[in-house]
């Protein structure tokens, strides 16, 4: 078994996963486990199915939510504390544990009662500064520009949330792995051949980033990413806050009917402790430092 630490989970795994930190713990200590075996909703009285990711289904049971790629069943998540991983899996092994980290722990996450996000984080001045985007929004080559100029990257893609007793929102750091077009590594990591592709038929790369803090961090402020012809950063009313942090929730179609109230409470929370802006961006690589540069200063306002 490897042992690994991620999103402030003690890992237990059968599946070597490069992209997270080792980490030495007893089996009591264990938060999480992953496993290869078999899975079968077939027999299973169904919740509810529909789509979750581009590509990907999901089919939600009593105790379990069942992941699908291409009709392929990729695993099951169980309780918060369990992943199987399909043995008959034909997947390839950097796509399937793409699948595993990103939507698979976002539901394990959810499951353990955390609010999940879609986004990307960096430490700024001791908090975590989140960015939400749609895809292809370029969070992901923002966040790197930002730990190209010294901001240690705490998260990509996924953002896990919890509440301490005043309420404040916490987040925790995930694994130093970030998923890259080419043209966005050439300009901050060198050649993009030397990183493997997430998929063979993609041009996109899994790129380790050395500029990682292992922390958990208050979350401060939050920049919902838009395109514009001009780089500014405008305040967000509540309720446009509010209706921002529902639309980027992680597993919003797949617990919908459950947690809305739940979900809601904490969105409120969310919007009461941090400070949520939209980061209008230009299209363009060049404009990047200016981004840093700008957002430095809003958070020293």
């Amino acid at each position: 078994m490897f042992r690994y630490k991620a999103h402030g989970l003690c890992i237990k795994s059968s599946i070597k996963f490069p992209e997270l930190l080792e980490e030495e713990f007893d089996d009591l200590n264990s938060d999480l486990t992953i496993e290869i075996g078999k899975i079968d909703y077939s027999k299973s009285n169904i919740f509810s199915e529909g789509i979750f990711r581009v590509s990907t289904r999901f089919v939600r049971t009593k105790d379990s939510i069942f992941l699908i790629w291409n009709e392929i069943n990729v695993c099951e998540i169980s309780n918060g504390n369990r992943i199987i991983v399909n043995f008959e899996c034909k997947i390839e092994d950097n796509f399937l544990r793409a699948i595993i980290l990103g939507p698979a722990f976002g539901i394990l996450l959810h499951q353990q009662g955390r609010l999940v996000l879609h986004a990307s984080v960096i430490e700024v001045n001791g908090g975590a500064a989140a960015f939400i985007g749609d895809n292809s929004m370029g969070k992901s080559t923002t966040i790197v520009a930002f730990s190209y100029h010294g901001h240690p990257l705490i998260a990509d893609d996924v953002l896990s949330i919890e509440f301490d007793d005043n309420l404040v929102p916490w987040v925790f750091s995930s694994f130093p792995r970030i998923k890259l077009w080419p043209e966005s590594i050439e300009l901050f990591l060198g050649n993009s051949d030397q990183f493997p592709r997430v998929h063979s038929e993609s041009e996109k790369r899994s790129c380790h980033i050395n500029n990682f803090k292992s922390v958990k961090l208050p979350l401060k402020w939050i920049y919902i990413i838009e395109r514009d012809k001009k780089l500014v950063i405008n305040n967000l009313s509540p309720k446009e806050s509010l209706i921002e942090l529902i639309r980027n929730s992680y597993c919003a179609n797949i617990f919908k009917d459950t947690d809305e109230f739940s979900n809601l409470s904490q969105y409120a929370n969310i919007v009461k402790h941090v400070k949520i802006k939209t980061l209008n961006i230009v299209d363009s690589l060049e404009g990047l430092d200016l981004i840093v540069k700008l957002v430095e200063t809003d958070v020293l306002k």
